[in-house]
C-alpha cells in the first residue's frame, strides 16, 4: 500500500500503531469464515459430519482469507479512521478536497464578520 492518496494527498499511517485495527477487521473476518464453514458443513451434513473435509476446508480458508482480504481491510480501517478521527489542517490533504457546503458556510461566515447563522 502506499504511503498516501495519490489523489488527495492523505497520509494513510496518520498515527503509530494505524494498522492494528486493520489486522483486528482481518482477525474478525476469518473467525467469521472459520465458524460459518463448520456451522453449515455439520448442519448440512448432519448425523454425520465429514470432519475430516470440514476441517481441512476450515484450515485452508484461515490460511487463504486473511490474505485475500488485507488490502480490504487496510482500505475499510482507513475509511473507520477517518470517521472516528476527521481531517485536521495538518493531514497534508489538498484544498480541493473541502466540501462545498462547508466552504459556503465558511464564506458565510466570514461575510457577517464571524458571526452564526
Amino acid at each position: 500500500m502506499t504511503d498516501s492518496c495519490p489523489g488527495c494527498g492523505l497520509n494513510f499511517r496518520r498515527e503509530p500503531g494505524q494498522w492494528l485495527g486493520s489486522w483486528f477487521l482481518n482477525v474478525c473476518l476469518v473467525q467469521a469464515v472459520v465458524i460459518l464453514i463448520l456451522a453449515v458443513g455439520v448442519g448440512v451434513t448432519w448425523p454425520d459430519p465429514p470432519i475430516v473435509a470440514i476441517g481441512i476446508l476450515t484450515g485452508v480458508s484461515a490460511l487463504v482469507v486473511p490474505v485475500l482480504f488485507f488490502p480490504f481491510s487496510r482500505t475499510i480501517w482507513v475509511a473507520i479512521d477517518l470517521v472516528m478521527t476527521p481531517l485536521g489542517f495538518n493531514d497534508g490533504v489538498a484544498p480541493g478536497f473541502e466540501l462545498s457546503e462547508d466552504l459556503e458556510r465558511l464564506r458565510i461566515e466570514r461575510s457577517n464578520g464571524g458571526v452564526g447563522d
